[in-house]
């Protein structure tokens, strides 16, 4: 196997080599994004972020692991989803189970409800209450009205709160000012069986801008692994939204935004379990998500280090399938003041308020009690940037403390130096604490996880209980970078990590048939570490290279003699210790450029309950895409896309539970866009 895999490496290494090296005879039609692509590797440092401090700065002066993924390389990848955009940032595993479902995670832990990284589009968290993971299939937006996604990996508690434990994605979108005109956008293929895209921008006034967009995307099915019959997992979604900016006469600014979607999808729920026989089965089930959110955000300037933001937003959603209904009812307010204090220090605080509400439908499978409630969470936090040595010295000081009500009070301080010794190169290092809190799952869920016997005539049922002392994880991170830009052509960015977890998730057997029952428990420890590489090179003003790479360890110290057993969260041999994305953007003539993207993941175990029963490995793979574009017109682009030209399906992820073995298929498709 890793033979076979070598030969592919080398025949793409053939592949670029071969590519005969012609400039563009003139340059091709501008598009929104494309001023990445004209940019020297040294601009490119230089791109305004937001989500280290929660304030705008430099990438080349974040102290922190981040990593950018710009409008131009989601375009120019030809991916049509986020979670397909989030392959291309070092340190994170991107792992797809289905049509419908991912598996995303920082650092390791990943899982299908995988819990440890916060994810936020413009500033509106993402997370489910239900288990504090993300549903990844209705995260979804016009993916040409994405500005950037800025992807954190390690701790950022001080600032974002709990369950940014082992990473920070945020995805923020154009300001309406930069999307103004209209964009018809229609794709097809075998997979992506239909799709398209429609927005359109426009000034409302001197000062105030809006946009309104809607996608609609259908996708096929794809197959199941071990009989290579249908999966059963196609589904269609439709989604809209809007966003209005503008400012007054003085220094406000103001933004208010808000989206809507529904999705109809099928799925197997495999195994479900039922009261009556034959207890256990793989059933089809056709369920549906709708939503909505409407966000506002107001900012005051009272001189150029000096500014305060409110910021609000309400988000309904509602999911409706087999094993559980749920409902949830979201709405969070958040401020934030900075201020500069003297020449040397930078202070940002702020405060915050959520109110959760929930109401669930159960089922035998999965029973949440109470079936509805109503939880808070109130937050301060307060961060101090400090100057000790003028343009050369940093030292960064904060702390956040937060009241839920499940583990009541968290803090969360990180401190962080940042040297740059000459103008082309910073050293960083820090050290931080993040906790990740109990779910609603987590303290009031019963899962019913198998039947013992699975034969009739009378099994008794397996259930997994959630338990009302389960506490919160938390990790001390220790982690070192190093970023250098030798020559406006090259730039390197490294991290290496050390993070000691304690108080893990286990499930601990407490009864014995005829009521078999294991609870949640905090009875693991553990530990990681790692590298990980980001290099960016412009040979030539025609094309570019982007390479990133990850090499992760990760040890768990099971209940530390205790008798519970791990069910949930995964192995540590259950994540790839190796995964390696190169990049190719060529403009291969006037009009037309080729882009071209490999993948390679190491092998890894199952994890999570199906380890008990399989101990299937997720081989190690390499994935090729390629996409060619031309530009018969300025405002005119058509587009053909690859998608795992390599192989015909192949297994990338084992869902902990509920979900069969599926493969994932070779995807072409077409696609036409018009900006008028």
């Amino acid at each position: 196997m890793r033979r076979n895999y070598r030969k592919s490496i080398l025949s793409i290494v053939v592949f670029y080599l071969s590519i005969p090296c012609l400039p563009a005879s003139g340059s091709a039609a501008v598009e929104e994004g494309s001023d990445f692509f004209d940019m020297d590797i040294s601009q490119l440092m230089q791109i305004t972020i937001t989500s280290v401090s929660k304030k705008p700065q430099a990438l080349s002066d974040a102290a922190a692991a981040i990593f950018v993924i710009t409008q131009d390389d989601i375009h120019r990848s030809g991916v049509t989803s986020i979670p397909e955009a989030l392959r291309m940032a070092p340190g994170l595993q991107v792992a797809r189970i289905g049509a419908e479902k991912w598996a995303i995670t920082a650092r390791g832990f990943n899982g299908q409800t995988a819990n440890k990284l916060l994810v936020l589009m413009d500033g509106r968290t993402l997370y489910s209450p239900s288990f504090s993971g993300v549903y990844w299939d209705v995260q979804e937006t016009l993916l040409e009205d994405i500005d950037r996604i800025e992807v954190i990996r390690g701790p950022g508690g001080t600032i974002w709160g709990a369950n940014a434990v082992n990473g920070i994605i945020n995805i923020i979108t154009k300001k309406a000012s930069d999307t103004e005109g209209g964009l018809v956008r229609i794709s097809a293929g075998n997979e992506e069986r239909g799709s398209g895209g429609l927005r359109y921008g426009a000034a409302m006034g001197n000062s105030t801008h809006a946009r309104a967009y809607l996608t609609y995307r259908n996708h096929d099915s794809f197959g199941l692994h071990d009989t290579e019959t249908d999966a059963n997992d196609d589904w269609q979604s439709l989604h809209g939204g809007f966003r209005v900016d503008g400012g007054t006469a003085g220094d406000d600014t103001w933004t208010l935004q808000g989206d809507i979607y529904t999705e109809e999808a099928n799925q197997l729920v495999s195994p479900s379990y039922e009261q009556i026989a034959p207890f256990r089965s793989v059933a089809p089930d056709d369920y549906d998500a709708s939503g909505w959110n409407f966000l506002t955000r107001w900012q005051h300037q009272f001189s150029a280090d000096n500014s305060w933001t409110i910021q609000s937003y309400y988000d309904y959603t509602n999911r409706d399938e087999l094993y559980i209904g749920q409902t949830h009812k979201i709405f969070d307010v958040d401020f934030q003041h900075q201020l500069q204090l003297g020449r040397h220090h930078d202070l940002i605080w702020g405060m915050g308020y959520r109110n959760i509400r929930d109401n669930f439908d159960n089922s035998f499978q999965l029973v949440m009690s109470p079936d509805s409630a109503t939880h808070e969470l109130f937050s301060a936090f307060v961060q101090d940037e400090i100057m000790l040595m003028p343009d050369r010295l940093w030292l960064t000081l904060g702390s956040k403390i937060e009241h839920n009500d499940f583990s009541g009070y968290e803090i969360q301080p990180s401190g962080r130096i940042l040297f740059r010794p000459v103008d082309d190169q910073t050293v960083w290092v820090g050290v931080s604490r993040a906790v990740r809190t109990p779910s609603r799952s987590g303290r009031n869920a019963r899962f019913t996880v198998g039947m013992i016997p699975e034969l009739p005539p009378y099994p008794a049922p397996l259930f997994l209980w959630g338990n009302e002392d389960y506490d919160s994880e938390d990790v001390l991170a220790y982690e070192l970078g190093y970023r250098v830009v030798p020559i406006k052509q090259f730039s390197l960015d490294v991290a290496l990590f050390y993070n000691e977890y304690d108080n893990l998730r286990t499930a601990t057997p407490i009864s014995m048939p005829p009521t078999a029952r294991i609870q949640f428990e905090n009875k693991s420890s553990g530990s990681s570490y790692g590298f990980e590489l980001a290099a960016d090179w412009k040979p030539a003003y025609w094309i570019n290279f982007q390479l990133a790479y990850t090499w992760l360890e990760l040890n768990l110290d099971a209940n530390d003699g205790e008798s519970g057993i791990d069910l949930i969260v995964v192995h540590e041999d259950s994540s790839p210790q190796h995964g390696v994305s190169l990049r190719s953007s060529i403009d291969i003539a006037a009009d037309w450029r080729m882009n071209l993207w490999v993948r390679y993941v190491d092998q890894f175990a199952a994890g999570g309950i199906v380890a008990l029963t399989n101990k299937s490995i997720i081989d190690e793979y390499v994935a090729f895409d390629v996409n060619i574009s031309w530009h018969p017109r300025e405002n005119i682009e058509l587009m053909l896309v690859g998608q795992n030209l390599f192989s015909s399906g192949r297994m990338e992820f084992t869902s902990e539970y509920l979900a069969p073995l599926t493969d994932i298929e070779q995807s072409i498709y077409g696609k036409l866009t018009y900006r008028f």
